[in-house]
């Protein structure tokens, strides 16, 4: 039975009490002190110009690795709780540059978004990719850290020059000191990889003999260079994700290995099961949620559908 139009009015005034009540403690209920479980991250991309390949699927697109790993960057930050502290580097050759050291996400999520837009493949200042030893290099800028944070490294896995598995690059440090996860991107199959000169420019794409095919130290000894030899593959002038390569290095490490179109929730639960955490005694504001609900109240209060049964009384 539908309630008079007295009785509308009445519900209708307690409703916008509750509203004014609402509005009240949005501006002035008192933050709340509690003690959150948060994390330190330096992320690291790869900006070698393999990850310019045109190759990973999203949102009905096809875009470059480097921007899917922009933007799964940019997600992640999102994800995290407030405290949380995030730095950002990148790789070239064989290291890794800190661009920002690890800052408060909230506070400053203006200033890694701005940071994380203008990261592109002309800031590499050298056409390697050395990945091992960039990833080494990472982990022994991250102990130095205060926090210490883990280390999210975005990469295709292509190295360049290759490397002979008899002369892979060995961490001299101790593994698992510093936690960390690898994220793979890129697709499958291999496909060309853009050139650009020193200004940025599009100049084509690698040719095969533009490239090394092998590991210089390795054919420079007897007992590999035979093994090597006419055998050898020619396709590094082609990139695509090289899961093995980058498995066999998070092993070495004691990292994880998260592949991509992976979501960034993916990430942060194989952090929170790896990684480090510290507790952080944050102030919780909750006028956010008071004007939340006072605004969905005024929707329905004055949505055309609550209006139109207003104009219909019934006893």
């Amino acid at each position: 039975m539908r309630l008079s139009y007295q009785s509308r009015i009445t519900a209708s005034a307690l409703l916008m009490l509750l509203v004014l009540f609402l509005i009240m403690s949005a501006l002035w209920f008192p933050r709340t002190d509690r003690t959150i479980k948060v994390m330190d991250l330096l992320f690291v991309l790869d900006i070698t110009q393999s990850m310019d390949v045109v190759d990973v699927e999203k949102d009905s697109d096809t875009i470059s690795r480097l921007t899917w790993a922009k933007d799964y960057t940019r997600q992640t930050l999102q994800t995290l709780p407030c405290g949380s502290h995030v730095g950002l580097a990148v790789f070239s050759e064989s290291r890794s540059l800190i661009l920002m050291n690890p800052v408060e996400v909230c506070d400053s999520y203006h200033d890694l978004t701005q940071m994380i837009d203008k990261i592109n493949g002309p800031m590499a200042w050298a056409l390697s990719s050395e990945i091992s030893k960039a990833a080494f290099t990472a982990i022994d800028q991250a102990k130095l850290m205060k926090p210490k944070p883990s280390v999210v490294f975005i990469t295709d896995g292509h190295e360049s020059p290759p490397l002979h598995k008899t002369l892979y690059p060995k961490y001299k440090g101790s593994a698992g000191q510093v936690s960390g996860v690898f994220v793979g991107v890129g697709g499958d199959k291999l496909v060309p990889i853009p050139k650009h000169d020193l200004d940025g420019n599009d100049v084509g794409f690698w040719q095969e003999n533009e490239v090394l095919h092998q590991d210089v130290y390795a054919a420079s000894r007897g007992d590999v260079s035979e093994e090597l030899g006419g055998g050898v593959s020619r396709t590094e002038h082609l990139s695509s994700l090289k899961q093995s390569h980058i498995k066999q290095l998070a092993t070495m490490l004691d990292f994880e290995y998260v592949i991509s179109p992976s979501k960034p929730t993916s990430l942060i639960n194989t952090l929170e099961q790896n990684s480090e955490h510290r507790d952080q005694n944050v102030s919780y504001d909750w006028s956010l949620w008071f004007a939340a609900i006072a605004l969905f109240i005024l929707v329905l209060l004055y949505s055309p559908y609550n209006r139109s049964r207003d104009g219909s009384v019934s006893d």
